[in-house]
């Protein structure tokens, strides 16, 4: 105990340092910020409009605009700018806020939602196992990130903190709208392009809008694949990892009386990709990555692979205004399909002489991974007196899984056979009830909090059918019987608030999230059931405006406590993956965000978290499973001691017509550790070094509605690892093959583009 006050002091010590120093900046030229004040930031990630600054919890506001001004159009393109933010795969359980994940394929512990709809899966099934959804930013508003659990406004899945898309809104007094081309190429690789589009009707002025808006895009390749599936030799193809994603989004806003809005919205977006953006690199005498290419930075040596995505939702939003009550309905039905191809010859290669495949064939893996989930909330908020109240129900119901099939593929392309074929589909059903409020006990003190009860069943099944040829190694095609669980969960917060003036709050929070348990396929020893995981999050906050809004601020101290980590182990017998749970582990860090304009048209923008996340118990050891080894103080995966980012822009103008722009942003990620080994692991666990990343933007606005942008991503060409994979520890030496080596994401190379709109 004695030591989690020091550290927490010494934490609160530097957050102090932090806020001292700003003011020093900021008061350095007090004549010079009469003409840069910076503007409020709205979100609504808590389930109502606020300023963020108002909001007890940490959060950070993206513009979409500036995603779009610089080409950041996916979440590995930018979460190195976002506060303890931790990135190690595509997929979305390899997300996570505040270092709260324990890698492997255990369900997502951060909610994604779009709007006020929870998206996708709240287990590893369907969207958990499959890519991060990475709505366009053309047809968003802005990206909101809470940082810390949200159990009680949102339930499950929401351990460290969620991630919103606001999509744009009809106006009902405006017509306006954008179009959009642009391009970019990166060095060694192709050229991609853009095209944008958006408009806002006003059908019936303050009665009825609708918007649209489209995009499609060409995201440029630049790995090469070496492997030639007829000769074995030689050159196969050139920018494989190239990408076409697009997508529209409608919403149609109807407001047939002064007190009655109905909001009805379609989101639909595809993705067609072909070979990932990770490449082999080689290993030493101990099994460690080296992060030498294996081929080169830019080169592969694979049979054809592909990764295809279609995420759709539709929702129904009724709000009614009875005066001291409102009434909010929203109805939710979204998919999420993701379909993955790739060569996993080196683990399965010992199937080719079963079949007489000749030399050269390959063994593919086909993984879908799906979603269907349909949500309803009803909502009736108020105000009594002194208190803000909310309360509301929420029911949920997802079907999904993952499909696989392992083809057996020739050198020419014929299909040879079907060796495997397997099938997890999965149901998850939710009830909860929920109240919060903010109680206002002078016009500086507040104190919000909330409570919710929730209670979800589940059921998996799987079946596994096996060709008769390898029978003798896998043993016969088995249909496991359906598993069944359920549990219930209550999650509660308390945050009392301090506003020392109107634009300056501090704040206390103490919160606590969950995890759904759920059922394992039951076969063997596997347990038929693993528990749900708790946190308590315990926070300190201050921010807002100071010296004439000059300067914004949003300092977090913050530890967690982590109770039964749900892990995901492997039967030693049949080398069925499950999910059981470990103890305890901890999390607590310093974030610190501050924005400074100090002279008209100059912004900097700063962050920085320190973070240290680590196993407060040994990783249990199972006697029937290849569990996982972990001691007491490991690092859990991911998590960065330190991170940070800083960003300049200065505005201009040219002419009474023209203005102007030039900016850079530099970001630095920390060393990080790989997901925990099994006990069979034949190689160290991964850790991978530290990075930083330059980007550089310019940019010319005529008459207000012509807007031109030039960008350059990582100008320096850095060889930063993004995130690396061996297997879970098996390392393989042949360098014909790359599953079985250490896969590494590097930075992309230095990119360039460019990109002209203009709006009316």
């Amino acid at each position: 105990m004695k030591n989690s006050c020091r550290r927490l002091s010494v934490y609160f010590g530097l957050a102090a340092v932090l806020y001292a120093a700003g003011a020093v900046a900021a008061s350095s030229d007090p004549g010079t910020t009469e003409n840069a004040g910076l503007e409020d930031v709205i979100v609504t990630a808590q389930k109502r409009s606020e300023r963020a600054m108002d909001v007890p919890v940490a959060v950070t506001s993206l513009n979409a605009n500036d995603l779009v001004e610089q080409n950041l159009v996916r979440i590995e393109d930018y979460y190195s700018r976002i506060p303890d933010l931790q990135y190690s795969c595509t997929e979305t359980f390899c997300l996570s806020l505040r270092g709260i994940t324990t890698g492997g394929a255990t369900n997502p512990t951060l909610a994604i939602l779009i709007d006020d709809v929870q998206f996708g899966a709240t287990t590893a099934s369907g969207l958990g196992d499959g890519r991060f959804p990475d709505i366009d930013p053309s047809i968003l508003d802005r990206v909101e990130v809470l940082r810390g659990p949200q159990g009680t406004l949102y339930g499950a899945a929401s351990l460290g903190g969620l991630i919103k898309y606001v999509t744009r809104q009809p106006d009902t007094t405006q017509f306006s709208g954008r179009v959009e081309a642009g391009m970019d190429a990166v060095d060694g690789g192709s050229i991609g392009w853009t095209t944008r589009g958006s408009v806002n009707l006003p059908l019936v002025s303050n009665v009825a809008a609708l918007s649209l808006s489209a995009f499609t895009r060409e995201d440029p390749g630049y790995i090469n694949n070496l492997y030639d599936p007829v000769a074995q030799t030689g050159f196969g193809a050139s920018n494989v990892n190239d990408a076409h994603t697009y997508g529209e989004h409608v919403a149609l806003l109807l407001k047939p009386i002064d007190d009655l809005t109905i909001t009805l919205s379609a989101l639909d977006q595809r993705r067609h990709g072909y070979f990932s953006d990770e490449v082999p690199v080689l290993v030493n005498a101990n099994g460690a990555p080296t992060y030498v290419a294996t081929y080169g930075r830019n080169s592969v040596s694979l049979s054809a692979s592909s990764d295809t995505g279609d995420q759709q939702l539709y929702s129904g939003r009724v709000e009614l205004n009875l005066g001291n009550v409102q009434l909010l309905s929203l109805t939710a039905w979204g998919k999420s399909d993701n379909i993955n191809k790739e060569d996993l010859t080196s683990t399965f290669s010992f199937i080719l002489p079963f079949y007489g495949a000749p030399i050269g064939s390959v063994v593919d893996i086909n993984d879908e991974a799906w979603t269907e989930k349909f949500s309803q909330e009803f909502r009736a908020s108020g105000k009594i007196d002194k208190l803000d109240w909310r309360t509301g129900l929420f029911y949920t119901k997802e079907m999904g899984g993952v499909f696989q099939l392992f083809p057996l593929v020739a050198p020419s392309g014929t299909h040879l056979a079907t060796p495997l074929i397997s099938d997890t589909p999965e149901t998850y059903e939710e009830k909860a009830i929920y109240a919060d409020g903010v109680y206002h006990f002078t016009d500086a003190w507040d104190i919000q909090a909330g409570i919710r009860y929730s209670r979800n069943e589940q059921t998996t099944g799987s079946v596994s059918v096996v060709d008769v040829p390898i029978q003798a190694v896998f043993g016969p095609s088995i249909i496991y019987p359906p598993a069944l669980s359920n549990d219930s969960s209550v999650t509660w917060a308390v945050a009392p608030t301090y506003h020392i003036s109107p634009d300056l709050m501090g704040y206390l929070r103490v919160a606590t999230g969950y995890r759904p348990g759920g059922p394992n396929t039951v076969v063997g020893d596997i347990p038929v059931t693993y528990r749900p995981d708790t946190v308590v999050n315990y926070e300190a906050g201050l921010k807002g405006f100071e010296w004439g809004h000059a300067v914004s601020f949003d300092l977090a101290l913050f530890e967690i406590d982590w109770k039964n980590i749900q892990l995901q182990d492997t039967d030693a017998a049949t080398q069925i993956a499950f999910n059981t749970n470990g103890g305890r582990a901890r999390s607590r860090g310093l974030e610190s965000a501050i924005s400074w304009k100090p002279i008209g048209g100059l912004t900097v923008d700063a962050n920085a978290t320190m973070l240290d996340a680590t196993l407060r118990d040994p990783l249990p050891t199972l006697a029937t499973a290849n569990g996982l080894v972990g001691a007491a103080g490991d690092r859990l995966p991911a998590s960065a001691r330190f991170s940070g980012n800083l960003g300049v822009q200065q505005e201009f103008p040219l002419s009474a017509a023209v203005s102007a722009f030039v900016g850079a942003n530099w970001s630095f990620v920390g060393a990080r550790y790989g997901q925990f080994l099994n006990v069979a692991a034949t190689a160290p666990r991964l850790e991978m070094p530290s990075y930083s990343d330059v980007d550089l933007r310019a940019g010319f606005t005529i008459d207000s509605s012509w807007h031109v942008s030039l960008f350059a991503r990582n100008v320096l060409s850095g060889k930063g690892v993004i995130t690396a994979d061996n297997r879970n520890g098996t390392a393989d030496s042949r360098p014909q093959y790359m599953t079985g080596f250490t896969e590494v994401q590097f930075l992309q190379p230095r990119t360039v583009g460019f990109s002209v709109a203009k709006t009316f």
